[in-house]
């Protein structure tokens, strides 16, 4: 078959083929991201908000380079608001292969599907609306670290894993405004492009230490994140940070926390007792053997005799040093120094846990009361209170949003102080009356 007669066929076949994408689909997936403030604090204390908005939908997707579509035409021309457009397509009105005639200016009207501008469509279709939902961009916006980006101000960017290529969201900053704003979405054309500088050299990346969401209907946190190990690298030029970087000798963690450490010491002291059971078997063995060999000696007979009936083992009848007979004096030590060496090495490793353990709990504490005032600058937070809610598992085990931190914090610190109370009161009964 000549080859202009199969791209015919071809062409023929796909127009005839039934639209795969449903416009108004998409437009009620970012419906669902409307009502939503996305409150970002980045490494070094950036603040980053911004929303999305019914006038970002237009460009978000790539519409505007359509140019000769009409109703595109309409809102180059400021002759349709963006947020109507988005409007449109959620009520149906618009599609990709419909356009309501009520909303036009023009009785010849050109759809979405029938632009000249086919290269510009497919791009939109594969790269932005195919891939395009509410999972995928909440997802996207977990994604750290962030591109602090040269021509826009942050680029969050995921890896599709079945295209292999990066999912892109854009947010640029309106100096105008002082507002950061959604700028663009897109699946990458070319792999790892935006990680990557003009010049060639790497893209500067930020990370996340916290994103809070917001319902805009009533002002309440619908979702708050910490991101602890980016938080703890805020603090590496404190002295308690030490502990974070001598335990990670033993514990791969980018943040070790004080129930890891616990948990490793109750471990290692389980395992000590172990090595020390086992130490004195091989003690008595050894011990044992070389009494045997001392009884071949005129001069170590009789005290190896008297040594061997300590065992409750009667050296002068056969029997009861047989089972010793055929045993190996070098390899028992040679195990006995293995043990030692173990149990050595494990009490070393027990003190540094031991020793780190306090440190451990200061930064963790520090960490704490870092991210937490960023969103509570006037509340006093304490030691006492925060190890103690750390040792009950409810700050790493449970992301509290702020004001929940707070509650917890709140009904802590007034238990605490009853107990003081009761402390105080049992041991100065005269006191209490």
């Amino acid at each position: 078959m000549p080859k202009n007669e199969k791209y015919l066929r071809l062409a023929k076949s796909r127009k005839n083929k039934p639209l795969d994408i449903d416009l108004q689909k998409i437009a009620k997936e970012y419906e669902k991201l409307l009502h939503k403030k996305f409150s970002y604090l980045f490494q070094g204390n950036l603040k980053v908000d911004f929303q999305f908005k019914k006038e970002n939908f237009y460009h978000l997707l790539g519409f505007h380079k359509l140019t000769d579509v009409t109703v595109v035409r309409m809102v180059e021309t400021h002759q349709m608001k963006r947020e109507t457009f988005f409007e449109y397509v959620l009520s149906g009105r618009i599609g990709l292969d419909k356009t309501d005639k009520n909303i036009v200016d023009s009785d010849i009207i050109v759809n979405i599907c029938d632009t000249k501008k086919k290269s510009d469509l497919g791009e939109i279709k594969a790269n932005r609306l195919a891939v395009f939902s509410e999972k995928n961009i909440l997802e996207l916006l977990l994604s750290d670290p962030v591109i602090d980006f040269e021509d826009s101000d942050k680029i969050f960017f995921k890896l599709h894993k079945e295209k292999m290529r990066n999912l892109n969201l854009f947010v640029g900053f309106d100096a105008q405004k002082n507002q950061h704003f959604i700028s663009t979405f897109f699946l990458e054309m070319i792999a790892d492009k935006f990680k990557i500088k003009k010049d060639g050299t790497p893209q500067s990346v930020i990370y996340i230490l916290s994103r809070r969401i917001i319902n805009t209907t009533n002002n309440e946190t619908e979702d708050f994140m910490i991101k602890w190990e980016n938080v703890r690298k805020e603090l590496l030029e404190l002295p308690c940070y030490r502990a974070q970087r001598r335990l990670k000798t033993w514990i791969n963690s980018p943040h070790i926390q004080t129930i890891d450490v616990e948990y490793n010491i109750d471990e290692q002291q389980k395992m000590l007792k172990k090595y020390d059971k086992e130490k004195k078997k091989l003690q008595r063995l050894y011990h044992i053997l070389e009494l045997i060999k001392d009884l071949n000696g005129k001069d170590t007979k009789e005290h190896a005799i008297l040594e061997l009936m300590e065992y409750d083992i009667d050296a002068e009848v056969e029997e009861e040093i047989v089972e010793y007979i055929e045993k190996d004096a070098g390899k028992v030590k040679e195990q006995l120094d293995r043990i030692e060496h173990k149990a050595s090495s494990l009490e070393n490793k027990m003190s540094k846990f031991k020793q780190f353990l306090p440190e451990l709990r200061l930064l963790e504490f520090e960490e704490v009361k870092y991210i937490y005032q960023q969103y509570l600058p006037e509340f006093k937070i304490e030691y006492e209170i925060v190890s103690q809610m750390i040792r009950d598992e409810k700050i790493y085990q449970k992301t509290l949003n702020p004001e929940k931190f707070k509650e917890y914090y709140n009904n802590y610190k007034d238990g605490m102080e009853i107990v003081y109370e009761e402390i105080a009161a049992s041991v100065n009964p005269e006191e209490s009356f």
